[in-house]
């Protein structure tokens, strides 16, 4: 017996589900949420999240996803909300820490942006971006040894990772520092 998936009919998933009488798992709304998002359609993408925790409250990667393209769609504040909220539901999440830390660095929480960053590089010791941007940070309050030892630390990781251009980039700024 052999499967052809290619044959199946598309499951269809309403945007705006009557939560009482069609019930659908809140992942397939994460899912195709993400798809969309991918996809270009950031519309589309936004209301299967929205679902998505309606659903399921507690998603928190849903929240973070919404975050993202939230920030994407030019709201300054909603994206906050969403870090905060996906934060309280798994405080061990490293991306969550470092997404509010853009925006908090956006808004010119740079206090707090920085102590998002430390948590973030606190749960994943190689994210590089994490230290790139703490040392930015660093840079602009003035201190030039905290910049200094971010960057450098940032530009060994991305060259470890083989990224080449971001390695590159991050060299220039230690020099500069």
């Amino acid at each position: 017996m052999t499967d052809n998936l290619d044959n199946q009919p598309d499951i269809q998933i309403d945007s705006q589900p009557d939560f009482h009488q069609h019930f659908q798992a809140a992942s397939e709304y994460y899912n195709r949420g993400r798809d969309r998002d991918l996809a270009g359609d950031r519309e589309g993408a936004l209301a299967d999240y929205n679902c998505t925790i309606k659903l399921d409250p507690n998603y928190a990667k849903a929240y973070v996803n919404r975050g993202l393209l939230r920030d994407r769609l030019g709201d300054r504040h909603g994206p906050l909300s969403d870090y905060d909220r996906a934060i309280e539901l798994d405080d061990r999440s490293s991306t969550s820490y470092y997404n509010r830390a853009n925006v908090r660095y956006r808004l010119k929480d740079l206090h707090g942006a920085l102590d998002d960053y430390d948590r973030s590089i606190q749960l994943d010791p190689n994210h590089a971006k994490a230290y790139y941007n703490r040392g930015l940070i660093f840079a602009y309050l003035g201190n030039r040894e905290g910049a200094r030892q971010d960057l450098q630390a940032a530009a060994e990781l991305f060259r470890q990772q083989d990224r080449e251009w971001d390695y590159q980039r991050t060299l220039e700024k230690v020099h500069r520092v």
